[in-house]
């Protein structure tokens, strides 16, 4: 099976990268765009072919890396490779290459306020891996994903040029080596679409992310007939939670988690239903609680002005995989379209507005780089 890479490019989506240092018109951008999709392309007919070279890489010390402050850490493996290419960075040579570099890390340091530069490697079209943060600290080159992915940015190229042939090959063996020492996952061939990305597979149709994820109704789960208070829409908060009990990823399994919480939620707590808006899975299904219109019982102070996303499962240790995570976001995106949640809406973990471990410190390092995260 061939890997599916994670492609984000610096123009126009949600990736962090500085990669915006000139102004473009929408003919550039979907240029730029044009030729990612040939790159990366190019990148899944090599890793089809197989590797077991070692990267050339140039440590932080010898391009010249002001100290490491970033403090956030991956736990390995992880199950994406997000690529992104940066422009007006030309090099050929790894002096000029290292100079880029120092010049980056002070842009995103002392202009963007980030720890360190946003990647975990780039790649010089010279043909050598530069670190960036490394292996074991997070980036910030995509929300959302920073802590589940390592971020490779190609450099050096002319501007509305690809990567070289030695800079592919760089990457190819950069992503090898990584799953060999068992800091990439070798199913991180799982596919995600975010916007206006693609996943990148020979020989197959681009897939368009839905605009609403597909929410498994209360009569699929056989959901007893209640009647709670109405929601104050359109809902003004988002309160991430988790349920604390087992996870599921079948469908069978997962409807009987949900109708067993419901009974425990009536039946113990005097709930009038289940207490969430929404369970997610980590088969990254969506499950309908009360739904959009009815208040949960969640959070006091927030049931009728906060929707409650609980992913089923206990998330202090590990987080939900990255199917879970997408669902989430995605039904997030989806209650913003329809009007059920305001534009300007907060996030916030559960932890945050009650005393409570929920929804776990894996996840809630995760949901802390989300859009509208508020502490």
């Amino acid at each position: 099976m061939l890997p599916c890479l994670l492609v984000l490019s610096a123009l126009g989506l949600t990736a962090w990268g500085d990669s915006t240092q000139l102004s473009w018109s929408e003919t550039q951008e979907r240029e730029v765009s044009e030729r990612l999709v040939d790159l990366f392309a190019g990148i899944s007919q090599l890793l089809h072919k197989g590797r077991n070279g070692a990267p050339t890489i140039v440590s932080r010390k010898e391009w010249g890396a002001r100290p490491l402050t970033c403090r956030g850490q991956l736990t390995p493996p992880v199950p994406y490779v997000v690529t992104d290419q940066l422009v007006g960075m030309e090099c050929q040579e790894q002096d000029v290459c290292s100079l880029q570099l120092r010049g980056l890390q002070s842009r995103s340091v002392y202009t963007k306020g980030w720890c360190d530069v946003a990647y975990n490697f780039l790649v010089g079209d010279d043909g050598r891996v530069y670190e960036g943060v490394g292996w074991s600290v997070r980036g910030v080159h995509t929300r959302g994903y920073n802590n589940i992915s390592l971020g490779l940015a190609f450099f050096g190229s002319k501007i509305g040029g690809s990567p070289s042939p030695a800079a592919l090959a760089a990457a190819e063996d950069l992503v090898f080596y990584a799953i060999r020492k068992g800091h990439l996952s070798p199913r991180y061939i799982q596919p995600l679409l975010l916007k206006e990305e693609v996943c990148l597979a020979p020989q197959q149709p681009m897939m368009p992310r839905k605009a609403c994820p597909n929410i498994i109704p209360r009569s699929a789960w056989e959901a007893r007939e209640t009647h709670c208070p109405k929601m104050n829409l359109p809902a003004k908060y988002v309160i991430i939670i988790h349920t604390a009990g087992a996870t599921c990823s079948e469908s069978m399994d997962c409807q009987t988690r949900v109708r067993d919480t419901q009974s425990y939620h009536m039946d113990r707590l005097n709930f009038c239903d289940i207490g969430y808006h929404f369970l997610v899975s980590q088969d990254g299904s969506v499950y309908e609680g009360v739904g959009w219109h009815s208040q949960g019982s969640h959070t006091y102070g927030y049931n009728d002005i906060g929707l409650g996303i609980a992913f089923m499962g206990n998330f202090v240790e590990k987080p939900p995989n990255a199917a879970a995570l997408e669902a989430a976001q995605t039904l997030i995106q989806c209650a913003v379209d329809k009007g059920f949640l305001t534009p300007d809406y907060l996030l916030v973990g559960h932890s945050d507005v009650s005393n409570t471990l929920s929804p776990g410190k894996a996840l809630y390092n995760i949901i802390s780089t989300w859009p509208h995260f508020r502490q």
